[in-house]
């Protein structure tokens, strides 16, 4: 039996208040059907859930609007076929009022962005970013469809919605990935957007960020500063940082954040008062979307034949595995077999490299017998593409290095090694045993993420890569396809 508003505090609507309420999903990462939690619960989320959820919570009241914080179709195999335009007609058939970008939602590129941009019947609110310079709200062709803020009218009251995207996007992901699309400052963006959408009468006003809770601000995530250094939100609902935060209090403001995968579904309540036309009342509540919640038939007949190529994909074999790989630790077997893979991907495009340094993702030891689709996407689970670099010894010990005080990691380097000093640290660079010359140049492969600093952790790597003496390279071809192409041409490895 579902637990409806009753279950939830939320009351009935006198004849003197009106409730406007807002539906929210973020980070649902191509997840259509349940899936698993952090905590490897089964059985949980999916937007097909979700939507029955949202379907419940608009009978109850039809003064609504429905919105997503981002990332929404990377991340499945399902949505990665159609390169997420499977997300945008199940978005459009929902009726999704907005959405904001999200920082993996440019993960395949400009044409693939901008082809689920045209799809889109939604709004797509982010204030903070430009294309070649080109603010939002200005943009032509696809991006027009993106915009700072847009007025809703519901239930007799204006409700204004500001997105912004993450300002992390520069850390993450490469120019050659980004196009000339940049996120710029989120609170300069949300202090024009907000006295826009003051002066054009709204009556409540609800910031839509794909930054998240955090118990104080980071780079990515600037939720305290922007509630802080502004006056006039009603209620801000995050993402991003995938918490399920029912409601919390930020500097006045009630904020809310509905996790991952569809795992849980977000619900905010505004009062108003029908004289004054001011909120009396506000409340915020996130519900789990577990077996009480059917899967919504027509989501899943919309979706049956693309679910179906993706069972099949996945349960493909692409290889055979002879031994156990081991895949613990710096320079394991796994992490080399991954590096060696990458480089005859990269001289199959006829991108020279002479190493990569590449890590393992946890990925623990991989079994004798065959290996399928499935287990590549265990491997490699994120949208990245290897960057190819040049670098002296010296400069390649020093990214090593910076690796190194990072703390935990299992990137290793090969088939050139290291000789570290008397206290464990790198010291050179040996080829076949011996050092190289000091003038020698390296080109090197790394995945994209890493060399765009791993998301602030490798900066020193990341100047070095965008130096013009590094002649970067990016290919076209993500590691997850490089290293199920590198089992499917060997067949049996080691």
């Amino acid at each position: 039996m579902w637990l409806g508003a009753s279950a939830l505090s939320w009351a009935s609507t006198p004849e003197t208040t009106r409730t406007i309420s807002i539906f929210h999903t973020t980070d649902l990462h191509g997840n259509i059907v349940p899936t698993k939690n952090y905590q490897n619960v089964p059985n949980l989320g999916g937007i097909a859930r979700c939507a029955t959820c949202i379907e419940q919570w608009r009978q109850e009241n039809p003064h609504s609007l429905l919105i997503d914080c981002g990332d929404v179709y990377q991340g499945t195999v399902v949505s990665t076929a159609s390169k997420g335009n499977l997300f945008m007609q199940l978005f459009n058939h929902m009726k999704y009022d907005a959405w904001v970008l999200g920082n993996h939602d440019l993960d395949w590129g400009p044409e693939a962005t901008e082809k689920n941009l045209s799809l889109s019947d939604s709004d797509i609110l982010t204030a903070n970013l430009t294309v070649d310079g080109v603010p939002s709200g200005q943009l032509q062709g696809a991006w027009s469809k993106v915009k700072p803020w847009a007025m809703k009218d519901v239930g007799g009251f204006k409700i204004a919605l500001i997105g912004l995207i993450t300002p992390g996007l520069p850390y993450w992901l490469a120019d050659a990935i980004l196009g000339k699309a940049s996120a710029t400052d989120p609170l300069e963006s949300l202090k024009k957007s907000l006295s826009e959408a003051k002066a054009a009468g709204a009556d409540a006003i609800l910031l839509l960020g794909h930054m998240g809770f955090r118990k104080e601000d980071d780079f990515a995530n600037r939720v305290f500063e922007c509630l802080r250094e502004t006056q006039g939100i009603d209620a801000y609902i995050g993402g991003h940082t995938h918490q399920d935060q029912p409601s919390w209090d930020c500097h006045g403001v009630l904020c809310s954040q509905a996790n991952y995968f569809g795992i849980h579904c977000g619900r905010i309540d505004l009062t108003f008062d029908l004289t004054t036309r001011k909120i009396v009342a506000r409340h915020a509540a996130t519900m789990l979307m577990d077996e009480r919640f059917e899967l919504h038939p027509e989501i899943m007949k919309m979706t049956e034949s693309a679910r179906n190529e993706a069972d099949a994909s996945l349960a493909s074999v692409v290889g055979q595995v002879r031994e156990p790989i081991a895949g613990s630790g710096r320079n394991s077997p796994l992490a080399q077999l991954f590096c060696r893979l990458f480089l005859e991907s990269l001289a199959e495009e006829g991108i020279a490299a002479d190493a990569a340094f590449h890590g393992t993702f946890d990925s623990g030891d991989l079994k004798v017998g065959p290996v399928t689709m499935a287990d590549c996407w265990k491997m490699m689970p994120f949208d990245n593409f290897l960057t190819v670099f040049s670098v002296t010894p010296a400069q390649l010990i020093e990214i090593i290095q910076e690796d190194f005080a990072g703390g935990r990691s299992d990137r290793s380097l090969w088939p050139l090694t290291l000789e570290l000093d008397t206290e464990g640290n790198p010291a050179k660079v040996l080829k076949d045993g011996k050092p190289l010359a000091g003038d020698a140049r390296i080109r090197l492969a790394m995945n994209s993420y890493d060399a765009q600093s791993g998301g602030k952790r490798l900066m020193k790597l990341r100047d070095l890569v965008r130096s013009p003496q590094a002649e970067r390279v990016t290919n076209q071809t993500s590691t997850l396809d490089a290293l199920a192409a590198g089992f499917r041409r060997h067949e049996s490895l080691p």
